[in-house]
């Protein structure tokens, strides 16, 4: 996993700290990763936009595989991540 794959799946697993790594890369949906609800999907957008300065279209990424659709959203426009936290 390289920097942006690591950042990107901290930012995850902030918003659904119930869900393991595994879990996360394996959902086919959104509502497929364990905990999810519309509250952590909020928070994952809120965290997605804080760490990466994106407001991520939700229709064009929420029927796909999660992490690889909002990784693949995030490369195509060329975004870098902002200062790691932590």
């Amino acid at each position: 996993m390289d920097d942006r794959d690591d950042h990107l799946m901290r930012c995850f697993a902030s918003a659904f700290p119930s869900a393991t790594r595994d879990e996360i890369r394996a959902a086919k949906t959104f509502d497929a990763i364990p905990g999810w609800d519309s509250l952590r999907m909020v928070n994952l957008l809120a965290v997605l936009d804080d760490e990466f300065g994106i407001q991520i279209d939700l229709p064009e990424v929420l029927d796909l595989e999660p992490f690889d659709a909002v990784k693949r959203y995030l490369s195509e426009r060329g975004l870098p991540a902002k200062e790691l936290n932590g």
